[in-house]
């Protein structure tokens, strides 16, 4: 059975559609990455599945929604878990970076929040949100005994993570000194050579 035709609509930066791509980098699968300008998005709202991006043409026919998307993918190249505990810790820690990712674009994005409350949520943030976070997946790792994050393999979990930490180090350089667990889990996860042409080649956004 041929591979289904994939192309991703996402804007030129990491964000929401990162994950969607490094998926289907490490899983080997040739794709279109259609990456949005700015000046183009109008014309192309009003054609999207949900009205916003990343949304992902999958033969031609359109699909919404990054989690949901990346769980597909992730599914359908044995990068979801190997078993059913293993799929839900998966599930588990995709969780922990949304709501991680939430916190982070509320006080970067709320035009409704003034600069006082976005300066209060960002040091609650970079204070207690990420390191509650780290502490959380240090902890997973220091259990595995395989330095993977869900079960024995390398998932959608390790890749998430792996994810969400590029942003973070970019604003918090030192975040990852008192995790080294969590730090050389990100090496590995970077490191592999599947993601090694497309790391080296993509651009270097903020987000």
């Amino acid at each position: 059975m041929a591979e289904p035709v994939f192309k991703l609509f996402y804007f030129n930066f990491r964000g929401r559609g990162e994950l969607i791509r490094l998926l289907l980098h490490t899983a080997q699968v040739e794709f279109i990455d259609e990456r949005v300008a700015f000046a183009d998005w109008p014309e192309l709202k009003p054609k999207t599945p949900e009205g916003y991006v990343p949304f992902m043409e999958i033969d031609g026919v359109a699909y919404g929604e990054s989690l949901p998307l990346a769980r597909y993918i992730a599914r359908k190249y044995n990068l979801m878990g190997k078993t059913e505990l293993g799929q839900l810790t998966a599930d588990i820690i995709m969780n922990y970076v949304d709501d991680l990712r939430d916190e982070y674009v509320r006080f970067k994005t709320d035009k409704i929040l003034t600069q006082l409350q976005k300066e209060e949520l960002e040091g609650k943030f970079s204070a207690e949100t990420i390191p509650n976070f780290l502490g959380k997946i240090e902890k997973r790792l220091t259990n595995s005994s395989s330095g993977y994050l869900a079960g024995e393999d390398l998932s959608i979990a390790d890749l998430t993570v792996a994810d969400v930490l590029d942003t973070c180090i970019k604003e918090y350089p030192s975040v990852l000194d008192n995790f080294p667990n969590v730090s050389r889990h990100r090496e590995m996860v970077m490191g592999l050579p599947q993601l090694a042409g497309y790391l080296a080649s993509r651009p270097d956004t903020k987000l």
